[in-house]
Formats: C-alpha cells, structure tokens, sequence
C-alpha cells in the first residue's frame, strides 16, 4: 500500500472516529486533597501521551502551571527561555527559532516539535499565535522521535489550554505598560446542560510605541502594533464511555513585530561589488535603535479547528486527534537598515496544514502501552522579492530578485508503538518504535528583474520530488530508589526531515539524525523539595546548515556533532512564607570535520570548525527564582517574586569569532502580586527586564554587504495588571 493509500485509509479513520483529544488538552490536575504536611502539589502531564506524574515521567522535562505563569507573567517564548534550562529562543525574521540543548529550526522547519493540545505544528512561524488562557507548558528536553515523530529531534514543548469546566467561573483582566501597551484578556467557562461544557477565551493587546527606536524622522518605532487571539472549546460526554472535544483558535497580528539591528560593518569584506552607498548612509549599532523607511510591517492571521474523541472500550481507549490549520503569513521589510531605500523585502506565505493522529491506548496490571499513527498533509505556497531601489550589486539599474515556491507539498505518515512494563514494584522498562515516511512535491521559480527595462533573468527552474523515511527507537530503564525517589537511563533517537532551500537551486538537504542516551534522577525531599538532574551525550549527525561555496549560500548537510550537558533542576517550599526555585545547565558542544568560508573572513579561506561550539548553546545557563508571600493588613496576600537569567556566552555562527556571538547576560524580572481573601481580586505590578540590559537573542551575517544583524531580546517594560475572576475557584 503506497503512502498516499495509507494516508486516506488513515484520514478515513480519523472522520469516522472524530478526533483531536480531552486527555491531551486536560490540566495540570492536583491531586486532591494533599495531606496539611504536604508542601508539594503533584503535577500530572500527559507529555508521554498517557496522564503520568511529572516525577515518573522517565525522561528530561520541565512544567510551568498556571499559577508560575500567571504569577511570573510568563506569556511567549521571550518569558519561557528565561524559566527552562537548556531552551534558547531567537525571534527570526517572523519564526520562532526554538532550541534545546543546540538542536533547533532550520528553513522554518522545527527541530523542536510545538504542539496546542496535541496539535502539531507543522512550521516555526505559528508557535508563538495562541498562547493565551493556558493550564500548563510542558517542555520535554531530549529526541521525542517515537511519540512525537519528525522535527522532534531536540525536544517538544506542549502549550495545553484550560479545559471547560462544569461550574460557571471566568475572569476579565486589564493591563497597562510602558511603551504605550494595553491589553485586555476576558474568560468565561461553564455548562451548556448536563453533559456538554464551554470555554471561550479572548484577549487583545496593543501596543502604540516600539521597545526598539526607529531613528528615520517620521517613521514608526518597531516592535509595536496589535494582536488578537480567540480560542473556543467544547467538552461533551455523549455517555459515560465516550467524550468529544470541539476547538476553534483565530488570531491575528499587525505591525513591526519583528526587527533587525546593525552588529558589525566593514564594507571591505563585501563581496559581489558590495553596496558603495551603505557606506554613506545613516545607521546606528546602539542597542534597541535601527534606521528603517517607512514600508516595514507586517499582517498574519491563524486559524485552527480541532476535533477529539476519546473513546474507553474498557480493555482500551480509543483516542482521535484531528485538526485543519491555515496561516497567511505577510511581511514587509526594509531590510538595510538605512535611511536609504536599499533593499526592501516583500515575503508572502500560504499554509494549509491536515494532521490526524489515532491512538489506542491500554493497561493491565503490568503494562501500559500506546499504539498510534499520525499523518500530516501541508501546502505552502510562499513568494519572496527582493526590492533594490538604487543600483547595488553591479547593476546599473534598480532591480529586483523574485523567488517563487508555488508547491512545496508534504505528506507525512507514521506510525508507533511505545510500552512501559513494570518488571517489579520497583522496575521499570519502556521501550517504543516509529516508522515515518515523508514524500515532498516541491517547485520553484527564481528570476532577476531589471524592471525599467521590463528584462527579466531566469537562474532557476526546479521540480523536485522527494521520498525520505526513518525508523527511531526508545528504551529506558527506571528504578525507584526510595518511595519518594528514582533513577533511569535511556537511550532515544530523534529525526528531522531534509528539504529544499526556496532561494537556492541546488541539491535538497537530506534529514538529520540525533542519537541521544540520557541518565536521571529525580525525587522529592521532605514533602516540600523536588530535585531533577540528567547528563547527557547526543551524537549529532548530519546536521542542516547553509554554508557559502564560492560566495553562494548552499543549504546542505555539513556533518556531524556532538554534544554533552549536565542539568538540575531544584524546587523548595522552604516555609509558609519562602519558596525557592533554580536550575543549572552545562553544556559542551562541538561540530566534527565541518569545513566551511566564512564570507566575513574570507582571507581565511576555508576553514575547519572541528571543536568550535554549535550554536545558540551557551555553555552555562542558570535560573533562579525567590517568592515571599504574606497577609497584608489591607486584607488578602501579596506575593513578591523575582527571578534572575544568567547565559553564558552565545555564538551564532560556526566559526568561534566573538563578533558572531552575545557576550554573557542576566536577564532580571520582578513581579508583585497582590490577591484578595476570597481571590476575586488580583493585581500584578512587574518590571520585565528590570536592569533593562541589552543583549542579541539571533544573529545573522551577510557577506554580501559585509555586515553583522541582530534581533534584541525586549528592553524593560514596567506595567501594572488588573483581574477580576468569579464563579467557581
């Protein structure tokens, strides 16, 4: 059976079952009634796609619940770096460069698997659309290729929504910030008869002035403008056995919500003529300043409809995950940073995305095991021009470079089967296996275009068809040294599909492969501590990356790497006043044979990067946080929170130059949280960023114009939150 037969058996399945699932989007539930010398609540994920312990998950992950989120102001990627060891983020031109332990996205395809309530997503750029009203972040650190599958070769990181709930309750919640920010956030959840439930979700936030300075006279500031996020949920229990849940998500996003700043210029390293007029142009290489004309904005919208049902036949259950995705995607930049109309950039993408996912799902009394398939069909269709007002690049005219990627269409079928067997009371060994296969269809169309001359210049004309499959595996063994305490070792296997560079015309990239073995400890102390540590080694093979042959960009697989780390993670309750929490990362990374030229340092031709350190890996990552809670005499309690971010130096290139990496930084938040006595009321007072220091979270170098570009993580923003919440607590 070929896949595309296999795909519509799989799709069948999927309509005739329903799909997308109640137990994937559930809560970090408590467990009820802790005893009153219990300190700790337990936390129960679903980040092995069956409801465990966070302490029993046999594997690297960290959990951020409601209360951390809400009481950190923890709201996107920028605040979740900050609070998860070994986890970067780069905001990259529009997608989310998430990385885990140095393996990240390349060519807008994740290396690290997001998924909404077990809905994948298929490309970077939606990962950070919907996150609003959430009941717990889960981010699993380490491959994940049996459950999670293709792009899951550094981690996954799970946003699960609050699910409805049976008694009325809701809340509004008002802010206001520097940088002329307001934001509203609304909830209301409750009961539409005996057996079905509703949550609407909706917040908007606008933001009139920009945290990074646009130095051209009248021109707007960038990082600025307005979104919108609207997530709709239904629970139904049609009988006792069976349950439906229906999510609608729409969200939208306007405005210069992205930016690049000059790092390094020397217009001596240009190559391909370079462009004489950067030299006299005005630009700055301060920090949260740039220079761009005034055609920079952006326009994206996200629709989602998901669909679960879970199905308990009692020897199994039967559970559905299917969802439709559609993103447009639109940007428009000016991309030399001058108060010179240099270079513009028109960049339009169309993504329509299909998964479905089946599990069944079983136990006895020694073994719990998961059997699933999961297939993904996409279509992007994506257009790029590149605008150059004035002559550059040895053109006598103005011109233009088009590139078109009309088809780029994927289709992705798995399947998998993982267990766990209980081989004593205190032994355990889980073992899993996947099969992917991916077929790709892509076409692209490349052209030059001198439009006063209405000449255009064909350089390339490519069909590509493409057929790639991986099989991965999962064993872990777990031992539970005490009741409170257990250790495991593990050995995963993580894949990236490969894929075609849209402005290139060269060979496809071929996908990558990480083989990771992991030991662990985890326990809890007292009642009111909780201690994780892993150590790691991954060898990395043939990793994704563009390099410059001659003085063209060529995507390809350059070779191998390894990577080594050590993690802990430390919770305390330390009395009824004081918590503590931290975690600390080492890393030690380094590429095998990876010969490539650096075009800003081509007097030193090719070069061989053995030993240099992978990107966006900062050998020392440490978190701390400190909370002290007490009544107040005006009634109810205040909380005082404030946590510390310390990285180690960052390179973002390959090449270990020190002009191609962010010096070490510490990242301080602070957050006041006032709460009333019977918690309808609660104020949140913050300083994000409070020491406002300054530090490049995504760097990229242009030979071509012999620069250095940055991307600033966000400068200090002091704001006050407002919250009223009724019904049900």
């Amino acid at each position: 059976m070929n896949l595309n037969k296999k795909a519509r058996l799989l799709k069948r399945l999927g309509a005739a079952l329903a799909a997308a699932a109640f137990a994937v989007s559930g809560g970090a539930e408590e467990a009820a009634e802790p005893a009153e010398d219990d300190l700790i609540e337990e936390i129960i994920v679903t980040a092995n796609k069956r409801s465990q312990s966070v302490q029993d998950v046999a594997g690297s992950l960290s959990v951020l619940g409601a209360d951390a989120l809400g009481e950190q102001g923890i709201k996107d990627m920028y605040d979740i770096q900050l609070a998860v060891p070994s986890l970067h983020f780069g905001p990259q031109l529009g997608g989310q460069k998430i990385t885990i332990r140095s393996i990240s996205s390349f060519n807008r395809q994740p290396g690290v698997a997001v998924s909404l309530d077990g809905i994948y997503q298929s490309r970077s750029s939606t990962a950070h659309l919907y996150q609003l009203d959430l009941e717990r972040i889960e981010v699993l650190r380490g491959p994940q290729g049996t459950l999670y599958g293709r792009n899951s070769n550094g981690g996954a990181v799970n946003f699960i929504s609050a699910a409805p709930t049976r008694e009325p309750e809701g809340m509004v919640r008002v802010g206001y910030a520097q940088y002329d920010e307001t934001s509203i956030q609304a909830v209301y959840s409750g009961p539409i008869g005996d057996r079905v439930a509703f949550r609407i979700s909706a917040d908007r936030i606008d933001r009139g002035e920009g945290w990074v300075e646009n130095l051209v006279p009248g021109a707007k500031d960038l990082m600025r403008g307005e979104s919108g996020n609207v997530r709709l949920k239904l629970a139904a229990e049609p009988t006792e056995t069976f349950s439906v849940d229906l999510m609608y998500v729409r969200s939208t996003i306007k405005g210069p919500h992205e930016h690049l700043s000059w790092v390094t210029f020397d217009p001596a390293l240009a190559v391909a003529g370079g462009t004489p007029q950067l030299v006299t142009a005005a630009k700055t290489f301060e920090p949260f300043k740039t220079h761009v004309n005034p055609k920079n904005d952006s326009d994206r919208e996200f629709e989602l409809v998901g669909l679960t049902l879970e199905w308990d036949m009692g020897w199994a259950t039967l559970k559905s995950i299917t969802a439709q995705q559609d993103f447009d995607d639109f940007v428009e930049a000016d991309r030399d940073l001058t108060d010179v109309p240099l270079f513009d950039i028109w960049d339009e993408s169309i993504i329509d995305t299909f998964t479905q996912e089946i599990n069944l799902l079983g136990s006895t009394d020694r073994l719990d095991w998961v059997l699933g398939a999961f297939y993904l069909q996409e279509e992007w269709d994506r257009h790029i021009v590149f605008n150059n007002a004035l002559p550059v690049f040895g053109f006598p005219v103005p011109s233009q470079f088009v590139f078109t990627q009309p088809v780029m269409d994927t289709d992705s079928l798995s399947w998998f089967l993982d267990a766990t067997w209980e081989v004593t009371d205190r032994a355990r060994v889980s073992a899993g296996v996947r099969r992917t296969e991916d077929e790709i269809d892509e076409y692209h169309y490349n052209r030059g275009v001198l439009p006063l001359f209405n000449v255009t210049i064909p350089f390339c004309d490519k069909a590509e068809k493409l057929d790639w499959g991986a099989t991965t595996i999962r064993v872990v063994g777990q031992y539970d040294v005490s009741n409170d305490g257990n250790v495991y070792v593990s050995y995963t296997e993580g894949y990236k599909a490969g894929g075609v560079a849209p402005v290139e015309c060269n060979v496809p990239y071929q996908p990558e492969t990480v083989d990771a073995y992991e030991v662990g400890y985890k326990a809890t102390f007292g009642r009111s501590t909780t201690l994780t540590a892993a150590a790691f080694y991954y060898d990395y093979s043939d990793f994704q990356v563009s390099q410059i042959i001659g003085i063209s960009p060529v995507t390809r697989n350059a070779g191998d790497a390894e990577v080594r780390g050590l993690e802990v993670e430390l919770s305390s309750t330390l009395s009824e006043n004081w918590m503590v929490s931290g975690a600390v990362a080492l890393l030690d990374t380094e590429y095998g044979d990876f010969i490539n030229l650096d075009g800003l340092q081509a007097e030193l031709g090719f070069q061989n990067n053995k030993g240099n350190p992978l990107n966006n890996a900062p050998e020392t990552s440490i978190n701390l946080g400190i909370a002290y809670t007490t009544p107040v005499e005006w009634g109810g309690r205040l909380t005082l929170r404030a946590d510390a971010a310390y990285r180690s130096r960052t390179y973002f290139r390959e090449f270990k130059n020190k002009l191609d990496s962010q010096g070490a930084y510490t990242v301080i938040n602070l957050n006041a949280n006032w709460e009333s006595e019977e918690g309808t009321w609660a104020t949140r007072l913050f300083a994000r960023n409070a020491t406002d220091e300054d530090y490049i979270l995504y760097l990229l170098g242009s030979s071509g114009v012999g620069a250095r570009y940055g991307s600033w993580g966000p400068a200090r923003q002091v704001g006050l939150e407002v919250t009223r919440r009724f019904g049900a607590r």
